[in-house]
């Protein structure tokens, strides 16, 4: 843990990471309004309001993410790969859409659950192709056990989320589930 505490202390402009927090923030927020308007509503208006919820819960998170990048400096030449750029921009989008979708599955008790779990599994999906868009003059080196934790992580962290978002009565719980 202490790798990653020191690289975001070290190599990174704390205020483009707290931007990304706040940016974070009202990502998380919109979406837990947005599926809540999608939960509410019936036939091809649900479509779109799912619709809406990915495209902006996707973007959210991925300008989360690029932000943050654009913080690191690790004090070497450094470039993003647009193509793999772009696949983790729509990877957020559909992988959480994806999510967003079956948490909404009628007649399904572990449905937000499950969604929840997507959406942390596509949160890293778009997180490790945003990672390998990242190109410098050097070798890069994943630790894999930090890897697979923060993936399991991810999605226990959306399964328990989504299921608050959905149920929340309160403003109080709504913000716990975003």
């Amino acid at each position: 843990m202490f790798k990653v505490y020191n690289c975001i202390v070290t190599a990174h402009d704390l205020s483009l990471v707290a931007l990304a927090a706040v940016i974070c923030a009202i990502a998380s927020f919109a979406a837990v309004n947005l599926l809540r308007h999608a939960r509410s509503s019936k036939g091809r208006m649900r479509d779109v309001w799912l619709a809406v919820a990915a495209i902006s819960t996707g973007s959210g998170i991925w300008a989360t993410h690029f932000i943050a990048m654009l913080a690191f400096s690790p004090g070497i030449p450094n470039r993003y790969n647009i193509i793999l750029t772009v696949a983790s921009l729509v990877m957020a989008m559909l992988l959480t859409g994806a999510g967003l979708a079956v948490s909404l599955l009628p007649n399904r008790r572990l449905a937000p659950w499950m969604g929840g779990a997507v959406v942390g599994g596509g949160i890293a999906a778009m997180h490790y192709t945003g990672m390998a868009a990242f190109e410098i003059q050097g070798l890069i080196l994943w630790d894999r056990t930090l890897i697979a934790l923060s993936i399991a992580l991810g999605a226990v962290i959306g399964a328990t989320a989504m299921p608050v978002a959905l149920h929340a009565t309160t403003q109080l719980r709504k913000a716990a589930g975003a």
